[in-house]
């Protein structure tokens, strides 16, 4: 299927939630971050974001019925459309990991933060959402969080050590039974 973040809203928001997401969405659209602040924040992207209404092209929307845009169809930065709506709803935005992932990102975690029965699940995990997290927070408001559905960025060490051998066992239970007399000296 895709790079995709799907999310849902199972309760109808009331108009203050609303407005107050529309508030942040209509400035990070005003203030969208540089190519270099980007990669600065540590996104991957190849080009900056040029952000379009929901067919790709025209302006995004964002008013008292939907927040709706999509990455530039003219330089093959769009993909689906992104749409979130003042109504119980469940969608979803394959993005592709085209520069406009950014905005959805960050719109999503302004929806997590604004709207309280708002539920989100991702492809992505921290590494992917991190640079949206900490431009929402640095930029629109510091309140903001990494949604707890994100999964958390694996990493090759083990959480729990290796099962101990039989002679290590031993040496332990040794260890642990002898009395401490080592002077202070050698600490």
């Amino acid at each position: 299927m895709g790079y995709t973040h799907n999310f849902q809203i199972t309760r109808r928001p009331t108009q203050e939630n609303w407005a107050h997401l529309m508030f942040d969405v209509e400035h990070l659209i005003k203030t969208l971050p540089s190519y270099h602040e980007l990669i600065n924040l540590g996104s991957d992207v190849d080009k900056g974001i040029v952000l379009r209404g929901p067919m790709g092209d025209k302006k995004p929307i964002c008013n008292s019925r939907k927040i709706a845009f999509n990455g530039d169809s003219l330089t093959d930065s769009a993909c689906e459309t992104f749409l979130l709506a003042p109504k119980v709803m469940a969608d979803s935005c394959k993005t592709a990991r085209q520069p406009y992932d950014f905005v959805v990102c960050a719109s999503l975690v302004l929806g997590f933060l604004h709207i309280p029965d708002f539920v989100l699940t991702s492809d992505g995990d921290t590494d992917d959402w991190l640079p949206a997290v900490s431009w929402v927070r640095q930029n629109i408001n510091p309140a903001a969080v990494m949604p707890s559905a994100i999964k958390e960025v694996k990493s090759n060490v083990t959480a729990e050590p290796p099962p101990k051998s039989a002679a290590t066992q031993t040496l332990s239970v040794y260890f642990t039974t002898m009395p401490l007399s080592v002077p202070d000296a050698y600490f």
